[in-house]
């Protein structure tokens, strides 16, 4: 007989203090010391997973006149970040909602993009708003997350069940979104994507346990899956979510700079209550059987195959030696860091703001004597290539399901069933 438990008994132990939470990374960590973990052992597992995730947006809405002054706003910048108003063209009240990609770039604010203004915003920091109305009138006004009426983050095409490794194949030098710095050619670096064991998709990829309505953690506060996201198809599902701006944590967003512009960063967390034993089995157990697909930067032809085995191994923060930086001459990273984490006090690297390091790995691939990071590396094509990059954060992924942990066992997260299911193309067109 298949065991089951229904979602109601699992709301009832969390009630009683005697429900069993795991993240992911517990539940992994548990069987690598040789402990066996049962259907009875677990109630619920918290799954999450933090990278690059382009496909985000700010959706707006604020007064920026008196009503029956103008007749509407054509154009609207923050922080020198164009904006896209409407559709609802508000004549005559004074009032814009507008929509800001997270991959725009700001015209006045160098390395500045949606994704860095979302995290000042939820950080309380003011904003500059520059608007022209239809009569050519220009308003310019400070802003702060406090005084407008609607803001929610939305995404497009979030928590993709992993991602791919890449490699130059060509033989020049190539700028991409998928390298801080000039991608190397003839195949001598490896970068990739994707938290392995702890993604939500992964973890449940017959989409029992959560669907269309789910609550999900959106950069640390609650938010909803909305439905399947753009470009997936059945073996590479994702979602899509949205979530208000108020209660998020700066940690877990901002902007990561690439050789090809910047990109911004999301984190999403989800909880998979197991309700019967084909979930319980459906959990991952390792990383290592979990496929890491490596594809040419250029044409993404697949070139090879590994396993996030290959590239994980609880080895997900990266150390700082200060010491080290004393005796250096000429600092190799020191405006080389994708999220800005270095803090400087006299020319030189004098500690690591955690709330921004993305544990990405580029700052020990520059300089091992002061940053401590097993990048690890791979055997391809019978050669051993180093991996000088990854695009995900584990740590903080980490951090988020121990957050959602907290949050479900304190009663501040609701376990609920999805109003429908998510389907999925069968293959991508």
């Amino acid at each position: 007989m298949v065991k089951k438990r229904k979602l109601s008994e699992i709301r009832k132990k969390i009630e009683d203090g005697s429900a069993v939470i795991l993240t992911v990374q517990e539940l992994l960590d548990r069987i690598n010391e040789g402990k066996k973990v049962n259907f009875e052992d677990v109630d619920v597992v918290t799954t999450a997973t933090k990278g690059l995730m382009s496909g985000i947006m700010g959706i707006f809405s604020f007064r920026l006149s008196p009503p029956k002054t103008l007749r509407k706003f054509t154009e609207v910048d923050i922080n020198g970040i164009p904006a896209f108003p409407g559709p609802c063209p508000n004549e005559y009240l004074g009032i814009v909602d507008l929509i800001i990609y997270g991959t725009t770039q700001s015209k006045t604010i160098n390395n500045y993009c949606g994704g860095s203004l979302f995290r000042e915003i939820v950080e309380g920091k003011s904003v500059t708003i520059m608007a022209m109305s239809a009569e050519g009138e220009t308003i310019e006004k400070q802003m702060k997350l406090e005084d407008m009426q609607f803001a929610k983050l939305a995404g497009t095409r979030q928590a993709i069940k992993n991602y791919n490794a890449m490699i130059n194949c060509e033989t020049d030098q190539v700028n991409t979104i998928f390298s801080c710095l000039p991608f190397s050619p003839n195949k001598t670096e490896i970068t990739f994507s994707g938290c392995g064991a702890l993604n939500p998709f992964q973890n449940d990829p017959e989409f029992e346990s959560f669907g269309v309505g789910s609550p999900v953690l959106v950069n640390g506060t609650i938010g909803h899956l909305i439905g399947p996201g753009t470009r997936n198809y059945i073996e590479k599902p994702n979602m899509m979510t949205i979530a208000p701006f108020e209660g998020m944590k700066q940690e877990y967003m901002g902007a990561f700079k690439t050789s090809y512009g910047l990109e911004p960063i999301c984190s999403i967390a989800l909880p998979i209550p197991i309700l019967n034993e084909k979930i319980f089995n459906n959990i991952v157990k390792s990383d290592k059987f979990i496929k890491l697909t490596i594809l040419s930067l250029v044409g993404r032809e697949k070139v090879g195959e590994m396993t996030y085995g290959d590239v994980w191994d609880n080895n997900f923060m990266m150390k700082f030696n200060p010491v080290a930086c004393k005796n250096c001459e000429e600092c190799k990273v020191i405006d080389k860091c994708p999220t800005d984490a270095f803090i400087i006090k006299k020319g030189m690297i004098s500690a690591i703001d955690r709330s921004r390091c993305f544990n990405c790995g580029n700052c020990t691939h520059l300089c091992p004597e002061a940053f401590e990071l097993d990048m690890k590396r791979v055997n391809f094509e019978d050669n051993y290539i180093p991996i000088v990059l990854r695009q995900s954060d584990r740590h903080g992924a980490i951090k988020l399901a121990e957050q959602l942990k907290s949050m479900i066992l304190k009663g501040d997260f609701p376990l609920k069933k999805p109003v429908s299911k998510l389907h999925f193309a069968k293959k991508v067109k």
